[in-house]
């Protein structure tokens, strides 16, 4: 009895056992079923998000890409900057229509071949478009022009807006084609056949002329900013607070000049970089003052003939005594007609007019650019004949010297340094400078250009001015002899300086006793090493500094290089323009 009991409480706990074992089974597999679901689920939700992100990303990319395809095309045709699409808000401001070749990439609105395409591997068509819009209205000025690129893939699309602005020698604080004394003002004959000497790296290998003559930065020289040379440097313990580049292919890129300490590179040794290429001529910003190429030039400048002396005076205001001045914007080259317009000054001699001694007070030319030109021959509107003076003016008999009014060069007691042009020419294309900016303006002159006082800005912020001569530059340093100069010392000047066909340099820098310093505010570019000092102590040390809104902005139309190239100067993402379908944002 016992025994069977026993045998049916056995089965009884065995029926239990694998009751629970079943119902375990069940529990861990409905476990596992919702796990794998849920796996498979949280898969695909990944995968979608991970396609979502990168169409996020390449919408950026094809952003960038209408960016490149835009600066790719200016730098193939510098007159693309005038294309834009006129029914784009974004471009409202600016002037110009679609270019004649069709570009998909100004296209607005739903239409498929309303975008580019960003190009695919071989064979494999991108899912990446972008389109652009051109705000070109402050190109003429600042040579910057305004692009919203919009970049798309699949239903992902980003928007940035950039300013793409010139390459050009403002870049740099100190820009120099050659290292050695520009022959013209040196009395040195080191040109070759082609008219110029050969780079300083040429006779690193080669015979040495010994005429042309290497200009060497001094023991004392600070230059606080960028510095780019074709050529190799000569440097005598100087120190350097910006990057340094050179076209120079020949390595060392820099020489230390014999006995010299080693100089200061605070952002490294110089590295090599490509070239520049300078202008042969200036003579392209005088179509700048001609009012009959609307197409080109929107907003024609001031044209002056002959010497001109202009004195800004702190207020937006400028002197300006130009006596040889008949008509201040003209029509054709030669000059076959024209007008005196009223923001350049009223033509004639009598009060507050160009060709009266105190010369005319005027507003200084706003965003714009004054040329003054040597005066002209007969066919030109411009012509005053030859021996035939403006009232008031009279010319030396050597014909290097003139008198107008109160106003001479040479000053009194000075004497003349020699220069090639002579200085001081009667009939010259010179302007004399000085004085306290308020406003945006370039002076260009056929030939040279006195710095004859100190010249600053009334606002450092906001003010900005473009110098640039046909030949040199000068630093006015007059002297009555080989040791009595006739101005004070140290010189401060605050501009962006560009001596096309010869050199930026310091007028008497070898002579008499030290001048101080010369404190530059802006940026330097010139053809040839210009002189400014000497190591006995003569002329001037180098305080330099950049003025870096140059790296985004450039006075108004300031001459570029040969080879025009373009970079970004600031970016910002925005938000989205348009929307997946292409229609506005």
């Amino acid at each position: 009895m016992i025994a069977i009991v026993t045998r049916r409480l056995r089965a009884v706990r065995e029926s239990r056992s694998r009751g629970m074992a079943l119902v375990t089974v069940v529990i861990f597999g409905t476990v596992l079923v919702m796990l794998v679901a849920t796996a498979a689920a949280f898969a695909s939700s990944g995968a979608v998000k991970s396609r979502t992100d990168d169409d996020w990303n390449g919408a950026m990319a094809a952003a960038y890409a209408g960016l490149e395809d835009y600066k790719a095309r200016l730098a193939n045709d510098t007159t693309y900057v005038q294309y834009r699409n006129p029914a784009s808000t974004f471009s409202a401001a600016g002037s110009g229509t679609l270019p004649p070749t069709t570009n998909p990439a100004f296209g607005l609105g739903t239409g498929s071949n309303s975008w580019a395409q960003v190009p695919g591997d071989s064979g494999s068509p991108s899912r990446a478009y972008f389109r652009y819009e051109v705000d070109n209205s402050q190109y003429a000025s600042s040579g910057i022009v305004r692009l919203r690129s919009t970049g798309k893939v699949g239903s992902e699309v980003r928007s940035i807006v950039v300013n793409v602005k010139q390459t050009g020698f403002i870049d740099f604080l100190y820009f120099t084609d050659f290292e050695v004394k520009d022959p013209a003002q040196s009395k040195a004959s080191c040109a070759t056949s082609s008219g110029k000497p050969n780079y300083a790296w040429f006779y690193s290998t080669n015979t040495h002329d010994s005429n042309c003559t290497e200009i060497q930065f001094g023991p004392n020289d600070v230059i606080n900013g960028p510095l780019h040379s074709n050529d190799t440097l000569l440097i005598c313990g100087s120190t350097f607070n910006g990057k340094v580049t050179t076209a120079n292919t020949k390595s060392p890129y820099y020489k230390k000049a014999s006995g010299c300490s080693n100089p200061t590179f605070k952002q490294g040794v110089p590295t090599p970089d490509s070239s520049i290429g300078m202008p042969q001529t200036n003579l392209q910003m005088k179509t700048e003052t001609r009012t009959d190429l609307p197409d080109s030039v929107k907003r024609p400048g001031c044209l002056y003939t002959g010497p001109t002396v202009i004195t800004f005076t702190g207020d937006g205001k400028m002197n300006v005594k130009s006596p040889f001045t008949k008509l201040t914007q003209v029509v054709g080259d030669p000059a076959t007609g024209g007008t005196a317009a009223p923001m350049c000054g009223a033509v004639g001699t009598g009060a507050n007019q160009l060709g009266s001694t105190g010369g005319a007070t005027i507003d200084v030319i706003p965003q714009n650019l004054i040329y003054v030109q040597n005066v002209p021959g007969s066919d030109d509107k411009n012509y005053t004949a030859s021996g035939t003076w403006p009232a008031n003016f009279t010319c030396n008999t050597s014909g290097n010297g003139w008198t107008f009014g109160g106003t001479a060069y040479p000053m009194t007691g000075e004497t003349v340094p020699s220069a090639n042009p002579a200085h001081y020419g009667c009939r010259n294309g010179d302007v004399f400078v000085q004085g306290t900016v308020h406003g945006q303006v370039t002076v260009a002159a056929q030939n040279y250009v006195y710095i004859t006082g100190n010249l600053t800005y009334q606002d450092n912020t906001k003010d900005m001015l473009g110098l640039v001569g046909n030949n040199a530059v000068w630093v006015w340093n007059p002297f009555k002899d080989s040791s009595t100069p006739l101005l004070g010392t140290d010189r401060t000047i605050y501009a962006a300086i560009l001596s096309v066909g010869h050199t930026f340099m310091v007028q008497n820098y070898d002579i008499g006793p030290a001048r101080g310093s010369l404190n530059i505010y802006g940026a330097i570019a010139q053809e040839y090493r210009g002189t400014v000092g000497t190591a006995a102590g003569n002329g001037y040390i180098k305080n330099y500094n950049y003025d870096p809104r140059f790296k985004y902005t450039a006075p108004p139309k300031f001459l570029s290089p040969v080879s025009t190239t373009y970079g970004v100067s600031t970016l910002v993402e925005v938000p989205k323009a348009f929307k997946p379908d292409g229609s506005a944002g």
